[in-house]
Formats: C-alpha cells, sequence, structure tokens
C-alpha cells in the first residue's frame, strides 16, 4: 500500500486547504524579516535546492479544484526531499509557527504525479 505525506502549518483557518503552505509560510517569515540571519541563510539553500530540483506542479496551468493539494510519496525517491521539508517545519517552529504532518494511504482522487509527489483532490484524512 502506498502512504504519503504532507506537512501542513496549523492556523485557524477552518478550511484546512485554504492554508499558508510551509514553503510560503517560510518565503513569508524571511520577506518580514523576522528569521535570523542563519535561518535566512538556510532558508536560501533550501529555496535553491528546490527550484533546482523538485518538479513544480502546474496548478496555475490546470483547472483543478481548489481542494487539490500536494503530497509527497513515502519511498526512497522522494526520503531527501522529506528531509528537506522536516528542515523546513523545524525553522518555522523555532519561529513560533505552529506546524503539523499528515500521513495518509488515501490523498484522494489524484490528478498529477510525478517520482516524488502527488496533487490530490482532497478525500478525508
Amino acid at each position: 500500500m502506498r502512504r504519503f505525506i504532507r506537512f501542513i502549518v496549523r492556523s485557524d483557518h477552518r478550511d484546512r486547504h485554504r492554508c499558508t503552505g510551509v514553503v510560503a509560510s517560510l518565503r513569508i517569515l524571511g520577506e518580514a524579516g523576522r528569521l535570523p540571519d542563519y535561518y535566512l541563510a538556510h532558508s536560501r539553500e533550501i529555496f535553491g535546492k528546490l527550484n533546482a530540483g523538485l518538479p513544480c506542479p502546474p496548478f496555475e496551468e490546470k483547472s483543478w479544484s481548489p481542494d487539490c493539494v500536494s503530497w509527497f510519496k513515502v519511498n526512497d525517491e522522494s526520503r531527501d526531499w522529506i528531509a528537506l521539508f522536516r528542515e523546513i517545519v523545524t525553522i518555522l517552529e523555532d519561529s513560533d509557527i505552529e506546524t503539523g504532518v499528515i500521513i495518509t494511504s488515501r490523498p484522494g482522487m489524484i490528478v498529477y504525479e510525478d517520482a516524488y509527489q502527488v496533487v490530490a483532490q482532497s478525500a478525508d484524512y
């Protein structure tokens, strides 16, 4: 059975699909001047790795439902990306941003897939 993992920012927003993601939250903290220099430098390294190697699902090109969200596949190919996202989570938590992790075998109806991740229209998780 395949498993999937999603990193989230917990917020008071009732709709979990409207919450800001961990990558965007890290970018916002940096732009707002809320990261110490060492985390700011590390976040730039993280963004460089993401931009250089992780495929970006074509959210803007597709007419996917707003309920579509990205999930990492829990497999050997995704291991390094999941570890990188755990680094993002650490920075966010050290900056008083509450995060969470969701693991499921049922992410919903998959509308996109690459070697590392899927985009799925929401299911109950």
